[in-house]
């Protein structure tokens, strides 16, 4: 194997996380940094697929990892993970939500103090192009546009489902990104216009990639990591039909939840007995190397619609309720959308029959931080095959009743007489069935998804933590030269969409690595 090349960073997967990072540490001249994608890198507007920029559609096909992941003992299904520069921003749906100050406090309380809230909101700021609102919690310079949709802009389906929330007794909220924000109100969207989606690829990488002293190397993956003694020296990258190697000082995982313990895994970092099952060296003994993953669990009141009332090609969703769940009080642990359009050859496929049709809208339902946890683990020592993926949801019979109730809250939205005038029918359930308890979990366990917010198979902690994998400036524990930057660190589920969070992620981790 011959030695490319030698860098001062080597950033492994170009995301939500690891371009912000790329870009921030790169603004050092004298700083050599390697950004390597597994995926495709599409430079300008003309070269990006139209599936890429089209915000109103999420791209779960062509830019995929292919995963399949478990959801209970009895049921898998698709786990669409974004591959591509820009990772999950590039290919989601748009939606930009921060998540709450507690959210922070609570990960500063476990012994993050650099992760309170007060040391975020800065990069949180830094970020975002906010285009419509200023003050104290909002920044203006940042790379990523932040737009709230206007009321003429709503589709009617939209708009019914915002006046029924009020109608319901919901406060108005303006701004779902101020901190104190609960209540409905329009979504936020990483966007400059109704349509074009912006990702952390095409806001952050155009102006930087001229760098002499930045790399970008894409449709690459990185096997394993290149152990000298206690130390991280470097990487093997698959390219083609060989390996290489690239080395460099420090090495910085931004893979995702998925990817970066899956790396770790094939390297002999995590749990001991597992890798020696494999047949794996073991380099440093990590229990909580890819336990603990931990996702959102969502499910929906799905309605078909008339003929002439369909949304397909508007946006997702334009409208959003943050709120307590009636079973555990806490602020915004529940949220509520009118998604226009779920097409179930991709999402929710196991409604389709019962649906009768191939694409619904929906009142969805998301359970922010269920309880249940679950795992990454290796099926194989061979990079090429996929790794195990195991979300244990609805372990816990509180993870029943956030949905349950939850279900019930959505049925309620979903029955204002102008919204339903726009459904043939509901599928599924009805007014007797809302009211059995029974009736509902089995609708539950038979509905629950996963929302893709994968987070904490690395987690941070100290090192007292028998399952922390990285310390709170994100150097791995007892490994020298190896560092994480993406959602898999995060200690506990923030309560909301993790991709403005996981932005802010390549943004600190660049702050607190600029001088080390």
């Amino acid at each position: 194997m011959k030695a490319l090349d030698t860098f001062d960073d080597i950033i492994v997967g170009a995301g939500s996380a690891g371009i912000p990072l790329a870009a921030r540490l790169s603004a050092d001249p004298t700083r050599r940094v390697a950004l390597i994608e597994a995926g495709p890198d599409y430079p300008t507007p003309a070269e990006t697929p139209g599936d890429l920029l089209d915000g109103n559609q999420m791209s779960l096909v062509e830019h995929d990892w292919k995963f399949t992941a478990g959801i209970r003992p009895d049921r898998t299904t698709r786990y669409y993970q974004g591959k591509v520069a820009g990772g999950a921003s590039a290919v989601g749906n748009t939606i930009a939500l921060r998540a709450l100050p507690g959210d922070f406090d609570e990960w500063a309380a476990l012994g993050n103090t650099e992760w309170s809230w007060s040391k975020v909101l800065p990069h949180f700021m830094a970020l975002e192009n906010d285009l419509d609102f200023g003050g104290e919690f909002h920044g203006h310079d940042g790379p990523i546009p932040i737009r709230r949709w206007r009321p003429e802009e709503l589709t009617p389906a939209q708009a019914m489902f915002f006046e029924g929330c009020l109608a319901a007794g919901i406060p108005l909220i303006d701004d779902h990104n101020h901190p104190s924000a609960t209540g409905v109100g329009a979504a936020p969207s990483n966007r400059r216009d109704v349509r074009g989606r912006v990702s952390t690829a095409s806001a952050y990488l155009p102006p930087i990639r001229s760098r002499e002293n930045l790399t970008i190397i894409a449709d690459t993956s990185v096997s394993r990591l290149l152990v000298d003694g206690e130390g991280v020296r470097g990487v093997e990258v698959l390219s083609g039909s060989g390996t290489q190697e690239l080395r460099a000082r420090r090495v910085i995982l931004a893979a995702g939840a998925i990817g970066s313990p899956a790396i770790m895994l094939r390297s002999g970092i995590g749990p001991k007995d597992d890798l020696r099952r494999l047949g794996i060296d073991v380099v440093r003994d990590l229990p909580g190397v890819g336990a603990g993953l931990h996702d959102q669990t969502r499910t929906a009141v799905f309605l078909v619609p008339k003929p002439g009332a369909e949304n397909f090609g508007a946006a997702m969703g334009q409208v959003v309720v943050r709120t307590a769940a009636p079973s555990t009080g806490r602020e915004n642990d529940m949220y509520y959308a009118l998604v226009n359009h779920f097409d179930l050859a991709t999402q929710f496929p196991h409604m389709r029959e019962a649906a009768g049709a191939g694409r619904v809208f929906s009142v969805l339902v998301v359970a922010r931080e269920p309880s249940s946890r679950g795992s990454v683990t290796l099926a194989s020592t061979d990079p090429r095959v996929a790794p195990r993926i195991d979300l244990n949801f609805l372990a816990t019979e509180r993870d029943q009743q956030l949905l349950v109730d939850g279900v019930r809250v959505g049925w309620e939205l979903s029955q204002s007489s102008k919204l339903r005038d726009l459904a043939e029918r509901v599928v599924v359930l009805n007014n007797s069935l809302i009211d059995d308890d029974e009736a509902v979990r089995d609708y539950v366990r038979t509905t629950v998804d996963p929302a893709y917010n994968p987070v904490g198979t690395t987690r941070m902690g100290a090192a007292d933590d028998p399952l922390a994998v990285v310390d709170q400036r994100c150097a791995v524990h007892g490994v020298d030269g190896l560092y994480v930057s993406d959602a898999s660190i995060m200690p506990t589920m923030v309560r909301a969409n993790i991709g403005l969070t996981t932005i802010m992620i390549g943004e600190r981790v660049a702050e607190l690595l600029r001088d080390v």
